[in-house]
């Protein structure tokens, strides 16, 4: 038996360098961040490219508006607005002769009530798996994402669900992810940030997730943004909530 080898150079044609934005405000104490940065040529390795010198202003419905502090490079920051359930906030940017806008309401907020381990067959393996109990409010629709952090690491796996299929329902479904860095071992202490997201932000986090997977089913495409005037990213009013405990 034998073999051969070919190296074959893909020639990858390079998209014009688009802006990538990241919001987010919360029911909890600022400040707020807004980062601001541009995609990377697809041969390069990813790293953060700040875009600096831009206008970031957030307002609300009631009539409060803020100005941004550019903390450093591309990361802007808020010194006195307050997130408020309820509100519908306004994110305004204007750099290098371009203007983007986005709007997000922050839902009310669901109680999470608590949060436990179970085990699960993860395809051929039994594993562990967080749950975050709460009861979803009848009638509203819905929708919640989820932040892993293991040992104080943010695990990168997207968890989001809505009301679909769950409405008024007590929450089981489990945290769960193929990636061995979202499992969790003996002595892990395992943190879930809970936020209530609206329904466009949702969109977001689903697009993105099913963008990525690279099953063969869809054809990648960019995330369904929020934002307008051609930018990447997302713009976020939501509730946000804590729990952790130490795996077991």
């Amino acid at each position: 038996m034998a073999s051969c080898q070919k190296v074959i150079d893909l020639k990858v044609k390079d998209a014009s360098p688009k802006y990538v934005i990241e919001g987010n405000i919360t029911n909890l104490p600022g400040p707020y961040t807004v980062t601001l940065s541009r995609t990377t040529p697809f041969n390069t390795s990813w790293e953060f490219q700040g875009v600096g010198g831009a206008t970031v202003t957030i307002g609300d419905n009631m009539g409060n508006s803020e100005t941004l502090q550019e903390s450093q490079t591309g990361i802007y920051q808020t010194t006195g607005l307050t997130g408020v359930e309820g509100r519908t906030y306004a994110l305004h940017i204007t750099v290098g002769g371009q203007t983007f806008t986005a709007s997000s309401t922050m839902p009310p907020l669901v109680r999470f009530d608590s949060l436990y381990i179970r085990e699960l067959v993860n395809f051929t393996k039994t594993v562990k798996a967080a749950v975050p109990v709460f009861t979803d409010p009848k009638g509203q629709g819905n929708a919640y994402r989820f932040n892993q952090y293991i040992n104080g690491r943010l695990d990168k796996g997207l968890y989001y669900q809505n009301d679909d299929f769950t409405d008024g329902l007590t929450n089981s479904f489990a945290l769960l992810q193929p990636d061995p860095d979202s499992t969790l071992h003996v002595n892990d202490r395992v943190e879930i940030d809970m936020q209530c997201i609206d329904k466009a932000v949702y969109e977001y986090w689903f697009s993105l997730d099913q963008s990525s997977k690279g099953d063969g089913n869809g054809i990648p495409a960019n995330p369904v943004s929020n934002i307008q005037g051609g930018a990447l990213g997302y713009f976020s009013a939501h509730t946000s909530q804590r729990r952790s405990l130490l795996v077991k």
